[in-house]
């Protein structure tokens, strides 16, 4: 019994040791994905960009170094920073006017990409925010079609859980921008 309660203990320490070093990884790609988007608001994109090829270098060496077996995946942190470093990967491309796309270099879950670009919708909200006037309209109809078209994509998927409340966030982000457009269209 000896022999198996010491490697027991061993993985478990390795396991934690790992999970440690993650942790630390992913709080810095949440970090760098947050800047992103905060950058990207201040329509500062190469800055922006910046950040999201530094989160993406972190995230390249997590998959190099852990992703063995899928271990990533039972991580909740790794997950919740890939959502984060998606969102903003979506955020700025839109900004930019480019092809919203599959990452080509890493791999990521069907959830995680339904649930960063639910979560985008809330920036492109914020973003019609701060362009919210007559001169802002083409773009915060523009974002309302990419919105629209998001949750008709998603409309058709079987979501659950916290996919299902990103979805009914995004469901009512368009109606937060449809309201937007109404009352610009009002004003003038």
């Amino acid at each position: 019994m000896k022999k198996i309660f010491d490697k027991i203990s061993k993985d478990l320490i390795l396991y934690h040791k790992e999970r440690s070093m993650i942790g630390r990884t992913c709080s810095d790609i949440l970090s760098k994905s947050k800047q992103a988007i905060f950058l990207a608001h201040e329509s500062n994109l190469k800055e922006a960009n910046s950040r999201l090829d530094e989160a993406k270098k972190h995230l390249v060496e997590l998959n190099k170094k852990y992703n063995k077996s899928n271990r990533l995946q039972s991580e909740g942190m790794y997950k919740d920073a890939v959502e984060e470093f998606l969102e903003a990967k979506f955020f700025i491309l839109v900004l930019e006017n480019k092809k919203i796309d599959i990452d080509k270099d890493l791999v990521f879950n069907p959830e995680e990409y339904l649930g960063a670009l639910s979560d985008m919708t809330g920036e492109l909200v914020r973003q019609c925010v701060l362009i919210g006037d007559k001169n802002g309209l083409d773009k915060i109809k523009k974002y309302r079609e990419i919105t629209k078209e998001l949750i008709g994509f998603m409309l058709a998927l079987y979501m659950t859980g916290k996919l299902r409340m990103k979805f009914d966030d995004a469901k009512r982000n368009l109606k937060r921008i449809e309201t937007m457009i109404y009352e610009i269209k009002l004003r003038n």
